[in-house]
């Protein structure tokens, strides 16, 4: 899945990650928990204005991003191609980063393992069909 995040309002934390093969043992978890522990590798942290360019993730790097809010309400624009669709293997998930720690900007290509939760329930998300014209990339 491509995606293009744009800002519009206030300043956002853009954590990006790629899924690693799982070879390593987890870490200790409940039984019900290891099925939801994904190996993987923190590329670039990097915050985002209004006035930033978009941050563009593509389906081969970057894929898993974390989105935080700082100093206050933010509102940004996600724009996905192909679209979430569950029917299609393509459904959206949450994760909670389990590392030592805050993720910072100084910790590039660090390995971590993020657990598959539900929604928070702090974010909202709402879609919209695209009418437009078939985009082909």
């Amino acid at each position: 899945m491509h995606g293009m995040l744009k800002v519009m309002y206030g300043k956002v934390r853009i954590s990006c990650f790629d899924r690693l093969e799982q070879t390593d043992a987890p870490p200790p978890a409940t039984p019900h928990q290891v099925g939801s522990l994904r190996r993987s590798l923190l590329r670039s942290t990097a915050e985002f204005t209004e006035e930033s360019e978009p941050c563009v993730l593509s389906p081969d790097r970057d894929n898993l991003h974390q989105i935080d809010a700082v100093d206050g309400p933010t509102a940004f624009m996600d724009i996905l191609a192909p679209p979430y669709d569950p029917d299609e293997d393509r459904d959206c998930h949450y994760y909670k980063v389990l590392a030592e720690g805050e993720v910072n900007t100084s910790e590039k290509d660090k390995e971590v393992w993020l657990m598959e939760i539900s929604q928070p329930p702090d974010f909202w998300c709402g879609g919209e069909p695209y009418p437009g014209p078939e985009v082909c990339l």
